[in-house]
């Protein structure tokens, strides 16, 4: 509880206490008052029924907690149920709500010294690289850094290069980066998000919007390591997300995943992936848990990439990639996590970037909540 007061007071961080307490009663007005309430009925019309046979809790049971614990104690009606507070409410504290995770990580990296000076380091993805690549850490090489009053050439890059990676130096979550190649005269790309660029002009507007955010990274695109190749077979990155932390004077692993591609239906609003969490240990893929909100399309999906893989065959290089992340990690010892984005390629495990702000769902959903351990 005291934890969770410091990172409530960590939200807003520059706004005087008297405004923030009088906005943050006025969300939670609008909250318990109006918009809390169908999200609460959606919820429970989606899951009141799957969890009361597999749990057997009685859909007013169900109905008695949601109130009580995204209500009155604004958890998300689909966190209630994702972080499988239904059927163990008292373990509410344990977790960090969506709304109030980049203010977890201020209080944790708060309470290290050396965070402040190191996140623009870690935030800077050319100074980032040179710093891993310096300490022998196998980094996705940087072409060149372009700014905006820069006279450069785009397309002359991806005519000697044929497949380019472009995102923001400063950027995350990927705004604004694309892919793109040449095939003979063609000029085609892919925007991060997975809207197609289906021709010259769309790529060039990509770059165009691109440079307007910030200075711009240009990287070559990375190939897949063969046993990865199959599950895409367009050639676009499967990524591993290894998430390490401050353990006293150690590097612990927090938890990974691995991030598959899926083809995109014309319903698809935005890239779909089929997300698995991996074995530390083993470097085995896993299906996700139950309690995660997967229709059966998308379960099938994980399926198929599981069998794909092989149930007892683990990821290649799984062990280096284990260690380059505690290496990395330990380049930027201020901050209490960091979550760092790999590319398994034919010549071994390619580090794209590291985040110290990333989204908190998962990582809860497998380590019990970020304030179990308190």
């Amino acid at each position: 509880m005291a934890a969770h007061r410091q990172i409530f007071w960590n939200a807003l961080p520059g706004v005087p206490k008297p405004l923030y307490l009088a906005l943050e009663a006025l969300l939670w007005l609008k909250w318990s008052g109006l918009f809390g309430w169908p999200a609460l009925f959606r919820i429970l019309r989606r899951q009141g029924v799957v969890t009361r046979d597999r749990h057997g809790i009685s859909i007013a049971r169900q109905f008695s907690r949601l109130v009580r614990l995204s209500i009155g104690a604004c958890m998300p009606p689909g966190d209630v149920y994702r972080f499988g507070l239904i059927e163990h409410p008292a373990r509410l504290w344990n977790f960090v709500s969506d709304r109030h995770v980049a203010a977890f990580h201020r209080w944790q990296n708060g309470r290290q010294p050396a965070a402040s000076q190191l996140t623009p380091r870690l935030g800077d993805k050319a100074e980032a690289t040179d710093i891993l690549l310096s300490s022998g850490i196998p980094m996705a090489p940087i072409l060149a850094t372009v700014a905006k009053t820069d006279d450069f050439d785009f397309l002359d890059a991806l005519r000697a290069h044929r497949r380019l990676f472009c995102k923001s130096r400063s950027g995350n979550r990927g705004l604004g980066a694309f892919e793109c190649w040449q095939d003979g005269q063609t000029i085609e790309g892919r925007m991060f998000e997975g809207d197609a660029l289906p021709d010259q002009q769309s790529v060039t507007a990509a770059w165009d919007a691109l440079m307007q955010r910030d200075h711009a990274l240009i990287q070559p695109a990375l190939q897949n390591h063969p046993q990865l190749a199959p599950l895409v077979p367009d050639g676009r990155a499967v990524t591993v997300r290894c998430i390490t932390r401050q353990n006293g004077q150690d590097i612990a692993i927090l938890c990974a995943s691995l991030e598959v591609p899926t083809e995109r239906s014309p319903t698809d609003k935005h890239e779909i992936y089929v997300i698995l969490p991996i074995d530390t240990g083993s470097g085995l893929a896993r299906p996700l848990p139950g309690k995660m909100f997967l229709n059966e399309q998308a379960r099938q999906k994980q399926r198929d990439v599981l069998a794909e893989l092989g149930e007892q065959r683990p990821l290649p290089d799984w062990q280096a990639l284990i260690d380059y992340s505690r290496l990395a990690h330990r380049q930027f010892p201020g901050f209490w996590a960091i979550a760092w984005d790999w590319v398994l390629t034919p010549s071994g495990p390619i580090l794209l970037e590291g985040n110290n702000g990333f989204g908190g769902s998962l990582p809860q959903v497998l380590t019990g909540g970020f304030l179990a351990e308190l």
